[in-house]
């Protein structure tokens, strides 16, 4: 069991060392463009690829929506009462604790340790997480928030084309199918190698943080984990719909809070540290999970 989750991980660490080690050599990576693409092009086409083509019912959409949602929800409480106890401003330490890198990380963990239909369940999950990362993440660092923000947010529109299709019985033709497999299958590489870059340009000034940091860190993929389960134990979803719940619940701190935090003039430095910390802490509790129960 141990051979086949390291099988599954290690192309994805593999992938995550070259971004990184591209960014420090390199500016192969460095265009804009290219995260606007896979953004904007190459998620939407996976998502809607991977749920069309295992023929998920509507239902089942709408499942995975509401519990992922409910997750999200207990993490939120239980994170904000955790930053009240460490007197922390819940504006900039709220939005990392809540929102985990489902998007570049979670949907390869997901593919690689279940396979096409566990990435389509992972697609959707991830998707409301950008939601939320356009919500809570955004209000909650800006201090502000504008719906319109998820109109333009591409694999939202890709969630809703594809339940409109769904609902409708709706199958699209073959050769447009295949195009959208095609761009998959270069999605996943790219999230990846992207995510080691954005860690190779990160910035940590501040030593004095790093305890506080490392306790955040590993706050992260323990709650996202304990609140999974526990919706998981209640809510009606299938085997692997939990298993996928959890593993991406259990994802550590996503690049984009950096990103909001920098733009929003926040803990750079902490956050910095905080999606370093939790990367190894989140896959070592997946490793965990897949050991005692996947």
């Amino acid at each position: 069991m141990l051979t086949a989750l390291a099988g599954a991980l290690t192309p994805i660490l593999l992938l995550i060392c070259l971004g990184f080690f591209l960014g420090k050599k390199t500016n192969y990576l460095e265009n804009p463009s290219l995260g606007a693409l896979v953004s904007n092009l190459g998620l939407p086409a996976l998502l809607l690829h991977s749920v069309l083509s295992m023929q998920m019912q509507i239902f089942s959409m709408l499942k995975i929506i509401v519990a992922t949602t409910i997750v999200l929800a207990l993490v939120s409480l239980l994170s904000y009462g955790f930053l009240k106890l460490l007197k922390l401003p819940t504006r900039f330490y709220l939005p990392p604790l809540v929102n985990p890198n489902t998007g570049n990380l979670g949907i390869p963990v997901a593919y690689a340790l279940f396979g096409a239909e566990g990435m389509a369940i992972a697609v959707v999950i991830s998707s409301v997480v950008q939601i939320s990362h356009f919500t809570l993440g955004v209000g909650f660092m800006s201090g502000a928030y504008h719906p319109k923000q998820i109109l333009k947010n591409g694999p939202v529109i890709a969630l809703v084309a594809g339940g409109v299709l769904l609902s409708l019985n709706v199958s699209l033709p073959a050769p447009l199918m295949n195009t959208m497999n095609m761009l998959s299958q270069i999605t996943l590489p790219i999230m990846l190698m992207l995510l080691g870059n954005s860690i190779s340009s990160l910035t940590i000034k501040e030593s004095s943080k790093i305890n506080r940091a490392m306790l955040l860190s590993l706050f992260r993929p323990l709650v996202g984990a304990l609140c999974a389960s526990f919706v998981v134990m209640w809510f009606p979803l299938s085997q692997l719909e939990g298993a996928v719940l959890i593993v991406l619940s259990t994802m550590p701190v996503a690049v984009i809070s950096y990103m909001l935090a920098t733009k929003f003039k926040g803990p750079v430095d902490e956050i910095a540290l905080m999606i370093l910390l939790s990367l190894p802490m989140s896959l070592c509790t997946v490793g965990l999970l897949w050991w005692l129960y996947i």
